[in-house]
Formats: C-alpha cells, structure tokens, sequence
C-alpha cells in the first residue's frame, strides 16, 4: 500500500507539473499574440486618425496593409468587438478610394454587424451601420432606425455627433428634405459636439466645408460662448 501511495503522489506530481507548464506555456503565447494584435491595433488606428484629418494620405497599398494587419489581430482575438468595428471603417475607406465601391461598402457594413453582434450597445458600430446606408444613398427607415440606435446608447458620444452633424449638413446643404428630419437633432448634436473635445474639431471642419457658418451661428444663438466661439465669425468683439 506504502508504494502504491508513493506511486500515485508521484503521478499527482508530475501532472501538477505538467498542468503549470502547460498554463505558463499557454500564458506566454496569450502574451505574444496580445502584444502584437495590440501593437497592430495602435498602429490601424493612428493610420485612421490621420486619413480622417487629411483624406489625401490615404491610398490602396496602405488600406490594404491595414486590413492585413487587422486580419491578424482578428485571427488571434475573433471576439474582439472593436476589432471588427475598425475593420468596417477599413473597409470604407477602401470604398471611398476603389471603382468597387459598392462591394467594399457591403463588406463594411458585415463587419460593423459582427461588431455589434459581440457588443450590441456599441455606438460607433450603429453609426457605421447608418453611414454605409448613406453611402449607398439608402436613407430609409433602416438608416433611421440605426441612426437611432447610436443616439439611444451614445448620446454623448463624440461619433454620434460628428455624425449627425455630418449627415444633417450635408442634407441642409443640398436642400434635401431629409433636412426637415434631422433639424432638431442637427442643433442638439451641434451644441454638444462643439463642447466636446473629441469632437468639436471635426464638426467646426464640418462647418466650414459646407459654407454654413451663418446658419450655425443662427442656430446656435442661445448656446453658451464656448459653444458660440467655435463656429467661425459668430462671435464679434465690435
């Protein structure tokens, strides 16, 4: 009985053993690919902020690049929600610079759905959702519900905002009556936007791409001087 207990104690051992091992082993491959997926994250993202300041740095050899790199990301980390969120807006870059538009956009808009299906309350992925419709000139009641959506779970949300601004100037600027819709919401998202760091410099950007600085000076007449001083010659000193 004596060398039966040692035998076992001895196998309970060596299984411990073989148990550590095998988790540090496993934790050391976890810490490579985190490393390396979040290196490629950083590096996607930072592409993505300058392409949104300066649409002319973007091209196809370093859309295609990105997305090779997120694949990877995505490869080690499938339940990643953000990945599958920037890999959308990859995707509609590549639109905004290839003939295959179309194609590239409904790709876009498979990644944003694989977002929100891990993470449903994900803001950016709504309006991912809602920006490939526009982009498809599907403004139905689709594109409004998603539109929703976004407001519904991030209403103070910087893509929120720039988005609704985006999209309601575009529509004031064109005359469209789409306008009438998004009027109210317009104002809202403008207020807030310019008072939000993360956002107010894309929508002043806004503004001043669609020639509407007296028109956002008119509507933004009962904000406060932080939100008035942003839009361009609103504030006058005479």
């Amino acid at each position: 009985m004596s060398a039966l207990y040692q035998n076992n104690q001895l196998l309970v051992k060596r299984a411990i053993r073989v148990a550590f091992f095998a988790t540090a082993v496993w934790g050391l491959v976890w810490s490579a690919q985190f490393f390396v997926a979040s290196n490629y994250y950083y590096r996607v993202n930072n592409q993505l902020e300058s392409w949104q300041a300066n649409a002319n740095l973007v091209n196809a050899s370093k859309v295609n690049e990105a997305i090779t790199k997120l694949d990877s990301a995505i490869s080690m980390f499938p339940d990643n929600a953000l990945y599958y969120q920037m890999l959308g807006q990859l995707y509609e870059w590549n639109a905004y610079i290839s003939a295959n538009e179309e194609t590239l956009l409904k790709g876009a808009f498979i990644n944003y759905q694989r977002s929100l299906a891990i993470r449903p309350l994900w803001p950016a992925s709504w309006v991912g959702l809602a920006s490939v419709k526009w982009k498809l000139n599907q403004v139905d009641s689709t594109f409004y519900q998603f539109l929703n959506q976004a407001i519904e779970v991030g209403p103070q949300d910087a893509v929120v905002h720039k988005f609704v601004v985006e999209f309601g100037l575009a529509n004031f600027a064109a005359r469209s009556p789409e306008y009438i819709k998004m009027i109210k919401l317009l104002k809202h998202h403008m207020e807030l936007g310019l008072l939000n760091p993360h956002s107010r410099n894309e929508i002043v950007q806004s503004i001043v791409k669609y020639e509407v600085e007296e028109p956002a000076c008119r509507w933004m007449q009962t904000a406060s001087y932080p939100v008035r001083k942003r839009i361009p010659n609103c504030i006058t000193y005479d």
